[in-house]
C-alpha cells in the first residue's frame, strides 16, 4: 500500500510558441489532490512500463494567471492576476521522470506549455512556486516589466 500523499500547489511558468503574441499568460496555478498526484505517479510508472516518452490526457485543471506589475511583491515575488484569456485544448503531459501542461490560446494556433516539473516534487511539502523575483525579472522604476533595457540616469 503507498504512502497517502497530501495535495499539492504548483505556480509555475507558462510559455508559448509566437515572438508576437501577447495576450499570454505568465503563470499556470495547479492545486493537486492526492488521486491526482497518484494518477501522475501511475501515468509516469506506465511510461517507463510501455517505453514511449510520454502519455498525455486532456485535464482543465490549471488557473493562468499574468504578472501585476503594478501590485507590491507577493513575498518577494512577482505578484499575479487572473489571465482574462481563454485556453483550449489543455493537456497533462507525464513522462518518466517529470509532468506538464500544454494547449492553445482559444481560436488560434498558439501553443503554450508549463516548464517541465520533476515528480519529485510532488512529495514535498512546500508550495513549488517558480515565480521569478522582482530583482530576477529586472523590473525597477527605469525598466518596465522587466525588458532589461532601462538604466538609472
Amino acid at each position: 500500500m503507498s504512502e497517502t500523499t497530501s495535495a499539492k500547489r504548483l505556480i509555475i511558468p507558462v510559455h508559448d510558441n509566437s515572438e508576437f503574441f501577447s495576450d499570454n499568460a505568465d503563470y499556470a496555478i495547479i492545486d493537486l489532490d492526492a488521486p491526482t498526484i497518484e494518477r501522475i505517479k501511475a501515468l509516469s510508472a506506465a511510461v517507463r512500463d510501455l517505453k514511449v516518452y510520454k502519455v498525455s490526457e486532456f485535464d482543465n485543471d490549471c488557473d493562468f494567471m499574468t504578472v501585476d506589475w503594478d501590485s507590491e511583491p507577493d513575498n518577494g515575488k512577482v505578484a499575479l492576476k487572473e489571465f482574462e484569456g481563454m485556453m483550449e485544448c489543455n493537456t497533462l503531459n507525464v513522462t518518466d521522470d517529470d509532468f506538464f501542461w500544454s494547449g492553445y490560446y482559444k481560436h488560434s494556433d498558439i501553443r503554450w506549455e508549463t516548464d517541465m516539473i520533476r515528480l519529485a516534487v510532488l512529495d514535498e511539502q512546500d508550495v513549488h512556486d517558480a515565480r521569478e523575483t522582482r530583482e530576477d525579472s529586472g523590473d525597477n522604476e527605469y525598466n518596465l516589466h522587466g525588458s532589461g533595457h532601462g538604466k538609472a540616469p
